[in-house]
């Protein structure tokens, strides 16, 4: 049986321009190269798991614009559902202009626009994973309720982690199986640096807390222990924008096949490190890619506690 996710988020226009250096308060830059392209976490993530070899729905809002700039066909063009996305007349959809620099440093700015009138209520599906991203917890609790899931992940995103701190917490122990925080976020909703006390996390219904840590790898907290992995470096970095969906598509449909919380790491560590060579926000590897990567150079997952 075909794994179903159903992903609960942004649907964004992505506007890419390569400069060589990020501008200065003021400043007036010229780009070098421009492209647009689908984006939004929620459609991130499921594009990197059509790619794993999943079925996906994307639940969202959007606008007429980007269907007719071709965002919504590009995410049918990769399998993506989209009966639960809802176009709307009138309205912007959401838009991020993203600065790229040559080695990979970028500044992004953000309209959620359409994205707004996302409740989570319209998440009334039967799926066997539910991911909601960038969306505070009003939202996963909506999302949760409506749909029928047996495994449920949560990446909240800087924003919300800032706003909510601690209530992540709450809320994830409430309604989540997977908690996904980047270092930063980490930090927003512990009070902490530290990642030593990253276990005492977990509880209610959270089983695993998985924190990102771009080129230091990530670290995934379970009842079982707290693993490390490596990151598995792919060349150059030309674009990290969507590697943090990646990781949680390729995690999450791991363990939904059921590979071990070290294999499942292995998957999101490899498929991060290849996309982050690419660029556009939804350039994710193909399952195949990664999996011959793991047969000849497979990341180094070790247990810390």
């Amino acid at each position: 049986m075909v794994v179903v996710h159903a992903a609960v988020g942004n649907i964004n226009v992505d506007i890419y321009l390569v400069v060589d250096d990020l501008p200065r308060p003021g400043e007036n830059i010229v780009a070098r190269e421009a492209y647009i392209g689908p984006g939004g976490a929620a459609a991130n993530y499921s594009v990197a798991v059509r790619l794993y070899g999943h079925q996906a729905i994307l639940v969202g809002h959007t606008s007429v614009f980007a269907e007719r700039l071709g965002i919504l066909d590009a995410l049918r063009g990769k399998g993506v559902s989209l009966s639960l996305v809802r176009i709307h007349e009138g309205e912007l959809p959401g838009i991020v202009v993203v600065l790229v620099t040559p080695n990979g440093e970028r500044t992004m700015l953000a309209l959620r626009g359409a994205n707004n009138m996302l409740t989570g209520n319209e998440a009334r599906c039967r799926c066997d994973v539910l991911h909601v991203a960038s969306r505070d917890t009003n939202v996963l609790s909506n999302a949760s309720t409506a749909a029928s899931a047996e495994l449920v992940s949560y990446d909240p995103g800087s924003s919300v982690a800032r706003s909510e701190g601690a209530g992540i917490i709450e809320a994830a122990r409430r309604h989540v199986s997977i908690l996904y925080l980047n270092k930063l976020e980490y930090e927003y909703v512990t009070g902490t640096s530290e990642l030593d006390s990253v276990a005492r996390l977990l509880g209610g219904k959270l089983r695993y807390v998985v924190v990102k840590l771009g080129a230091e790898g990530a670290l995934a907290a379970t009842p079982d222990g707290v693993y490390r992995v490596e990151a598995y470096r792919h060349g150059a970095v030309v674009d990290p924008t969507g590697a943090g969906d990646v990781f949680a598509a390729y995690f999450n449909s791991a363990l939904a096949d059921g590979y071990s919380v070290t294999e499942a790491l292995q998957y999101a560590s490899v498929a991060a490190g290849v996309k982050v060579s690419r660029r556009g926000a939804q350039s994710a590897p193909s399952r195949r890619e990664v999996e011959e990567i793991i047969a000849s150079r497979p990341p180094r997952v070790w247990r810390i506690a």
